[in-house]
């Protein structure tokens, strides 16, 4: 994503910095694997999980008050109420839930401008 960001959007890539949270995973073959370089425990759920996403943008807001977070393959089931929760003390988007509407909605709005249509037809 810091390619999209930087090529196409313009931002400075040193001002871009990606997180990647590892909580754990339920696959026991992966479990199992000594090539597993993931955290070997059971995945994080409930409060356990919200706490550390909590303590993650506490630090990031520690450390620079004015942050965009982009939520990138958070399951559907963590994706909506992570979005609820911190919209609107953070700058938070999801790119799966956000990212799919906004392309949709910039195809629709391309191919009227090219029919000459409008969205109330």
């Amino acid at each position: 994503k810091i390619l999209l960001y930087t090529v196409v959007a313009g931002v400075n890539p040193a001002a871009c910095l990606p997180i990647c949270l590892d909580v754990g995973t339920n696959n026991k073959k992966l479990l199992a694997d000594p090539r597993y370089l993931g955290l070997r425990q059971p995945r994080l759920r409930g409060t356990a999980y919200e706490a550390l996403i909590d303590e993650m943008f506490t630090a990031l807001k520690a450390w620079q008050p004015h942050t965009m977070v982009q939520f990138e393959d958070f399951a559907n089931v963590n994706a909506f109420w992570l979005l609820e929760k911190y919209r609107t003390r953070h700058c938070v988007f999801n790119d799966d839930i956000q990212g799919t509407a906004s392309i949709t909605l910039a195809a629709i709005l391309a191919g009227l401008r090219i029919t000459g249509s409008s969205l109330s037809e």
